[in-house]
């Protein structure tokens, strides 16, 4: 396992060093696809997302300077991934197929770390709730809550990756927060 610093491999990777960009991808490929997905809300979407990042990181024109956390650097070039593949995904038309046997769209998810089998009936429904909830947000608000709380970005790190002010920051979180909270409060009062 390699031991290096992000921004040390990076740094290699920009020399010519193909392995460590290989392991900047290991490290990040999972948080980067939890936050596509739940950005974007397709599975495909988010994983062409994360191989955009990839590309945009292993382009002899991408200019990475350590003057700021790696990490936040990262979720800068996400987020732009992820505006780039929204505009994108407006132009195009999808259809959707329900699988065979089974009259609902299904969505796919991969697993938290958490062992969905082990989840009770309450639990799982609870979960669906704050995802559909998380979904119906607008855009800004979703991208900081999901940045603050999957992601545990501090608000100075959310600031800098999304491009907005710390005051701008804290107000979408507070305002995101509180829409979660007047949605979901009656569903978890019945529980």
């Amino acid at each position: 396992m390699n031991k290096k610093k992000d921004e040390e491999l990076m740094m290699e990777s920009k020399f010519g060093n193909r392995e460590a960009l290989e392991v900047i991808f290991h490290r990040y490929k999972v948080l980067l696809f939890n936050y596509a997905f739940r950005i974007i809300g397709n599975r495909a979407d988010a994983e062409d997302v994360v191989s955009d990042i990839f590309l945009v990181l292993s382009s002899p024109k991408t200019i990475y300077t350590p003057k700021a956390k790696f990490s936040t650097w990262l979720y800068t070039v996400a987020h732009n991934a992820c505006i780039s593949r929204i505009r994108k995904r407006k132009k195009l038309v999808y259809m959707w197929f329900k699988r065979k046997g089974d009259d609902t769209y299904t969505e796919l998810d991969i697993p938290s770390g958490q062992n969905p089998v082990s989840l009770n009936t309450e639990d799982k429904n609870v979960i669906s709730q704050i995802k559909g909830a998380i979904k119906k947000l607008p855009l800004e608000q979703r991208e900081a809550i999901i940045l603050r709380v999957y992601q545990n970005l501090s608000y100075a790190e959310i600031s800098e990756a999304l491009g907005y002010s710390m005051s701008k920051v804290k107000v979408l979180i507070f305002r995101a927060r509180e829409k979660l909270r007047r949605e979901l409060l009656p569903s978890i009062r019945r529980i």
